[in-house]
């Protein structure tokens, strides 16, 4: 259904009908300034008053097809189908619009719940299918959206008009509009207030300086998009900027809007190409600039992550700074993999710890080493693998003892080995472990056995790109253990973003429109370059490959496709 909103002042609206429903339809049209006529043999007292009262003009007889001729809208809430279909016949050989009350079918619009406060309204509708969720949903916003909101909206076209008298460009007019709701409405409470003449002056001047932005320190997680916490994800949504790790990139949001600044500030073990002292200059730029920021960071901010050291620098400068949590990685990566960081009556401690500068001298290796009822956990730590070892067991504790280090921790392309403490450096230069990766010692890594990850999937592993996410074959791929990224159509900024990052394993298809997004992204050959393209039928996979696709195949959901599929990723 597409919404509209009609100003009926003045225009000529047929009832027929005048029972208990048809008396809600008249007040609300008697609202909206409409002349109403109404038709029935029978009239409840509160529509006889209105009738009496020359509010409207009634005709108390059965319905003529003739009482449509000079309606603009014609409603109906008779309860009697015979009725309501010959209303809706004579209306329809007009080419009038007809609603007809608890009857979708026969509907040519229908009536959303609303909740007004002034000129600020909110519809909610079901197109005539769920009245009743519709009622109960308008019962729960009501509560959220008090009178105040009458007053913003006048404010708010206040401001407008002041916008128009300023003949700003329109870049510059989406630029005042943005601070001006971003700064009058609290975006968890939907609380609003009234902005001062000099805020609404200085958005309009395009200096936001009288009310500086804030920035949200916010915990991505260990990877996998799925763990990033809700809160996070508002926040990114409503950015206009977002400072962003490398570890950072798997969980952004492909769809954020291009309007959101992007800025990679990545880091990676002795790789620093932005200094931490600049990324706090440019936190702070943005912040006083007026602008939302968002600062992107891998797990959790405040676990190894120099948090603390930006939150610090925004308070002392004024800045409002908000902490979101995220998973580290110390906790997701073994239960990943299986392994429990506490047990009861065998490991009731635990020890994070960042091994990546050169054995780690600020750790009590001795204290560690002698505490067999704690697990330890170390970040940033592969490269100095064998030093830990050495210390741990120079410090008395066993080779025995239980080890395992994870890598990509809740990935697609997550990979683990366990084995002892004496082994675990060699064994993982054998294997081939690369950061980001952390480490697990102690008992609890046995457990792992037991409690190991579920067995693996056909296509565990692979991360397919698709622009649509509810259909049969993306379920089945999932179903399957891949990672599906839902892309927007076109390609936003963030979008790019992660795809460059972590490049998918190829592309799901499935009509001619989403092969016509693709082909500029690949003729370009940017960040898309050219991946395997799966097609939802043979025609689609035959204009593919006219269009100079190289690798391409059908993959409609079957069991044979899957198969197949499956067993070229396995190659």
């Amino acid at each position: 259904m597409y919404p509209i909103m009609l100003d009926l002042s003045d225009r000529p609206c047929l009832l027929v009908g005048a029972g208990q429903i048809a008396h809600r339809k008249l007040v609300s049209l008697l609202a909206e300034g409409a002349r109403v006529t109404v038709v029935a043999p029978t009239v409840i007292e509160p529509i006889a008053r209105l009738a009496s009262e020359g509010t409207i003009a009634l005709h108390e007889r059965p319905f003529a097809d003739g009482d449509v001729a000079g309606a603009e809208l014609v409603f109906v809430a008779t309860g009697m189908q015979t009725i309501d279909r010959q209303v809706v016949n004579a209306a329809k050989a007009r080419g009038i619009w007809v609603n007809v009350a608890d009857v979708p079918a026969l509907c040519d619009f229908h009536l959303p719940s609303r909740i007004q406060r002034g000129d600020f309204q909110l519809a909610i509708g079901s197109a005539g299918h769920a009245p009743f969720a519709v009622r109960r949903l308008r019962q729960l916003f009501e509560t959220k959206f008090g009178p105040e909101w009458s007053e913003w909206i006048a404010a708010a076209k206040r401001f407008r008009q002041r916008a128009q008298v300023a003949k700003l460009s329109p870049a510059d007019a989406d630029g005042a509009f943005d601070r001006w709701v971003g700064s009058t409405v609290d975006e968890s409470t939907l609380a609003v207030r009234m902005p001062t003449a000099g805020e609404e002056a200085a958005w309009l001047s395009g200096n936001p300086a009288t009310k500086a932005g804030r920035v949200a320190l916010v915990g991505a997680g260990p990877g996998n998009p799925g763990l990033l916490t809700v809160r996070g994800l508002h926040l990114l949504r409503n950015a206009d900027a977002v400072v962003f790790d490398r570890l950072a990139i798997p969980a952004i949001p492909l769809d954020l809007s291009d309007r959101i600044e992007m800025i990679g500030v990545g880091k990676e073990a002795g790789h620093h190409p932005v200094p931490q002292e600049e990324i706090n200059q440019i936190l702070l730029a943005l912040a006083r600039a007026g602008k939302r920021v968002v600062r992107l960071k891998g797990g959790d901010p405040f676990v190894f992550a120099r948090g603390g050291e930006e939150a610090m620098v925004l308070r002392e400068n004024g800045i409002e700074c908000e902490i979101v949590p995220g998973v580290t990685a110390g906790i997701a990566a073994p239960a990943a993999a299986g392994i429990p960081v506490t047990f009861r009556r065998e490991a009731v401690r635990l020890t994070f710890i960042t091994a990546h500068e050169g054995g780690a001298p600020q750790v009590r290796w001795d204290l560690l080493a002698q505490d067999q009822h704690a697990t330890l956990v170390g970040y940033m730590g592969v490269s100095n693998l064998a030093e830990v070892k050495s210390a741990l067991m120079a410090a008395g504790m066993s080779g025995e003892t239980p080890a395992a280090v994870i890598e990509r921790a809740t990935l697609p392309d997550q990979r683990s080995l366990r084995t002892s403490l004496a082994e675990l450096p060699d064994a993982a230069q054998k294997a081939g472990i690369k950061s980001p990766a952390v480490f697990v010692i102690g008992s609890v890594v046995a457990r792992a056995v037991a409690l190991g990850s579920n067995p693996p999937r056909p296509l565990q592993g692979m991360r397919i790109a698709a622009f649509l996410p509810a259909c049969t074959v993306a379920l089945a791929l999932q179903a399957a253990g891949a990672e599906l990224l839902v892309a927007p159509r076109p390609l936003t900024r963030a979008a790019r973003v992660v795809l460059a990052a972590t490049p998918p394993s190829g592309w799901l298809i499935r009509s001619r429109a989403e092969l016509e997004s693709l082909e500029p992204e690949r003729a370009a050959g940017g960040v898309l370059g050219s991946p395997p393209l799966w097609c939802g039928d043979a025609a689609l996979a035959q204009a593919a490959r006219q269009k100079g696709w190289t690798e391409v195949s059908v993959l409609d959901g079957s069991d044979g496709s899957l198969r197949e599929l499956a067993r070229r990723h396995a190659r």
